[in-house]
């Protein structure tokens, strides 16, 4: 009973605890410039993510929650014309590990390993006008709940339920080497039907995602660019008990793009969580490598 009781406070803890899955669907700049009907790239992702302050209605509960996270993505990606439309079908495959420990969750460490919810999305631009150098697209993100998944852990990278985001961008051209980035975004999420050792029910509230690039390109080959990123909404219920614990965030990120070569990109990245409403105050760095077919 008593390892029940405890397993069953680490998971209050937890639900608002875990590094936020939506750091994996991030935009990066430029991302909504397209590319001609027929390219394919590959991408490949990794971000290391650690933690150890914990916030509860936007005052710090603890020091020693030490959250690390180690997530890669393999994202495929293929434009291709609709009509008059192009779009971009492609999928984002994230995988790897995370682990807690610290008097937050009892001092003891938690750890998980495997396959995340897979994400299946496709930008369709709306306005794609690269000689006024303006893009404006809308991306439908359908996540799958094929990642690991036991109500039994109290953490897992698989999340048991279904997931919508949907996304809309623009990216501007203010100057010759300027490009302004803004995103707005809803995600709205099912029912966990098998939610800790009780299999009880968690449910979540729809979230709304903010977020805005500016980058530089100081050559052709290397730019730079300063990011903002919001995220507001999203508190869950766990057995019909209300666990108060909506976002109200806010990160900052610096990101160095480098043109290896004229098919091979190179991003390196440093995100910052600066105020935090609940959950971990973390800190990432993130690189993502892709190669044009």
């Amino acid at each position: 009973m008593k390892t029940r009781l405890f397993l069953v406070l680490v998971l209050v803890v937890l639900v608002f605890a875990l590094p936020d899955r939506n750091l994996w669907a991030e935009g990066d700049a430029r991302d909504y410039v397209a590319a001609p009907a027929g390219t394919k790239l590959m991408a490949i992702y990794y971000n290391f993510q650690t933690g150890n302050k914990l916030y509860a209605d936007g005052e710090k509960i603890t020091d020693d929650f030490n959250l690390s996270a180690n997530i890669g993505i393999l994202r495929p990606v293929m434009f291709v014309n609709l009509g008059p439309i192009v779009a971009d079908p492609q999928a984002l495959i994230p995988f790897g590990s995370l682990s807690v420990d610290g008097s937050a969750v009892g001092g003891t460490e938690i750890q998980s390993t495997g396959l995340a919810d897979v994400i299946i999305t496709a930008t369709f631009w709306l306005i794609n006008k690269p000689e006024k150098k303006w893009w404006l697209g809308f991306t439908p993100y359908f996540f799958l709940p094929v990642g690991e998944y036991d109500n039994k852990r109290p953490i897992n990278l698989g999340e048991n339920r279904w997931k919508f985001r949907e996304e809309f961008a623009t990216v501007i051209g203010l100057a010759e080497k300027w490009y302004l980035d803004l995103y707005a975004a809803g995600e709205f999420y099912l029912d966990n039907d098998d939610y800790g050792p009780e299999s009880v029910r968690l449910e979540q509230n729809p979230a709304g995602f903010l977020e805005a690039h500016l980058s530089y390109d100081f050559t052709k080959s290397f730019y730079v660019a300063m990011e903002y990123f919001y995220k507001f909404g999203g508190a869950t219920t766990i057995a019909g008990a209300d666990q108060d614990n909506g976002a109200n965030n806010h990160a900052g990120r610096v990101t160095f793009g480098f043109w290896i070569t004229d098919s091979v990109q190179l991003l390196l990245k440093y995100r910052r969580d600066f105020d935090i409403e609940n959950g971990p105050k973390t800190q990432s760095f993130e690189t993502r490598l892709f190669y044009l077919f």
